[in-house]
């Protein structure tokens, strides 16, 4: 029997109270919706201010879930902000198992990572299992970003993001120079 779970609310943090993003949005999971817990998308974009928006990362209980790359396309946003040179890669997209990790009602927080390493906060989620779901709570990792194995690999996976997004803007960036010189060659 699949597990489902239930999209409580989903509150985007206002742009004057998240220091560092110029614009963001999370698309999804969407509030009242309700999903298989083993297939949660956490779907969006993001922008930042001062520094690039790398990666967002889903945190539950205080760990992290998962570290996504932003470098998804997003012609939409570079249409509303042509002036951001990253607009046009700055969508997200991951799925997360929660089916083990969510304990009948939590609260999941999204941040933003920049550049610079700064993480800024962009929407809470409030998820609960649907009432004829029933689970075993496994507890997760322990991370801690400053130390150990585990803080190790959380800076990995940031800098694997950062070299992602990286590789897609110079990809960007030599095809539209490749454009540019064949229209005036």
């Amino acid at each position: 029997m699949k597990k489902l779970i239930d999209i409580l609310e989903v509150i985007n943090v206002p742009l004057i109270d998240s220091q560092g993003l110029l614009a963001f949005n999370l698309d999804a999971p969407e509030t009242g919706s309700q999903i298989d817990a083993d297939a949660v998308e956490f779907r969006g974009w993001v922008l930042g201010k001062t520094s690039p928006a790398i990666a967002v990362e889903v945190v539950a209980q205080g760990r992290v879930l998962k570290t996504i790359a932003v470098n998804i396309p997003r012609p939409d946003v570079l249409i509303s902000y042509p002036q951001v040179a990253e607009a046009g890669i700055s969508g997200f997209r991951a799925t997360l198992d929660l089916s083990k990790i969510i304990d009948q009602q939590d609260q999941l927080t999204i941040y933003g990572i920049l550049r610079d390493q700064s993480l800024v906060k962009m929407a809470e989620v409030t998820v609960k299992l649907a009432s004829d779901s029933s689970t075993v709570k496994i507890p997760l990792p322990q991370q801690d970003a400053d130390s150990g194995v585990e803080g190790i690999q959380l800076k990995l996976q940031r800098i694997q993001a950062d070299l992602e997004r990286s590789k897609v803007f110079v990809q960007k960036v030599k095809t539209d120079l490749q454009n540019r010189t064949e229209l005036n060659g």
